[in-house]
């Protein structure tokens, strides 16, 4: 006969809420929620579900009876947060989960005295539509049998890659995490160019979004490669070639570059920042 498996979701903001949607329906798992400050929201929306809602932290008799606890507060409020659980036993072979942007695996062993088992996951935006992708890494305490029930949770909201170093959780920030703020910035600038041409914003709204995604669609059904893709659309002499000459005069390559590296950069520093 198969356990269940109890998890404590600590924080039910727009990512929280939107991970327990994607896991309600998941059997085998039971949801409780520790949110003060969206308490009497979150008690009303998840009572059909039978979601119990804490508005303060549980006591140490509940924290033992949970096999997974997931911490997704916003970084500022971690510290105050994680000092409530510092000294509290937990559940033999439990782990511990954060989403919190930034905080290292090294901040939960140095912050909560009794975590043997830790996992930092970084979810991204598309999550919310359950079209992310969620990195993930493990320390070195964490079994198999956690990470499968890890890894089934995040595939719900999309797709999961596993990282053999925490470097490679900063380097992740840069491209999957703040990378959809990048294509909202392009996809902004797409939308302002079609108007300057002359098209109204609701019918560049409509070219340039579905430009978009069945680009990417193409890329992921064909298996081709992006240079390819391009320069099969880049007639000699045509509108694409001119336009893509544009951009590689720009130096489109460095610039993205440089975007990589400068989110890259800032996630190091606030990872240091943290430990």
């Amino acid at each position: 006969m198969e356990i269940m498996n109890k998890i404590l979701l600590i924080g039910c903001g727009h990512m929280g809420s939107a991970l327990l949607d994607a896991w309600l329906g998941l059997k085998l798992y039971s949801f409780d929620v520790v949110d003060p400050f969206n308490f009497k929201i979150l008690n009303k929306k998840y009572l059909k579900n039978n979601v119990r809602i804490f508005n303060e932290t549980p006591t140490q008799i509940e924290i033992k009876k949970y096999d997974i606890i997931i911490f997704a507060i916003k970084p500022q409020v971690a510290n105050k947060v994680i000092a409530q659980y510092k000294n509290f036993e937990f559940k033999k072979n439990s782990v511990i989960a954060s989403i919190i942007a930034g905080k290292k695996i090294l901040f939960f062993k140095n912050n909560i005295k009794n975590a043997i088992q830790l996992v930092r996951v970084m979810p991204n935006m598309p999550a919310l539509i359950n079209q992310g992708i969620s990195c993930l890494i493990g320390n070195k305490n964490f079994t198999k049998s956690n990470q499968k029930k890890i890894n089934e949770l995040f595939l719900k909201v999309g797709e999961t890659i596993w990282f053999s170093e925490e470097r490679q959780i900063d380097m992740a920030t840069a491209i999957s995490g703040s990378g959809p703020g990048y294509i909202f910035t392009l996809i902004d600038a797409f939308e302002k160019a079609s108007q300057k041409i002359g098209f109204s914003k609701k019918i560049s709204r409509v070219l340039v979004l579905s430009t978009f995604l069945g680009s990417a669609k193409l890329m992921q059904q064909t298996n081709k490669e992006p240079h390819y893709l391009a320069n099969s659309i880049a007639v000699k002499g045509g509108t694409t070639e001119a336009g893509i000459k544009v951009l590689k005069k720009n130096n489109i390559n460095k610039i993205m570059h440089n975007t990589f590296l400068s989110a890259f950069k800032k996630a190091s520093k606030l990872g240091k920042e943290n430990d």
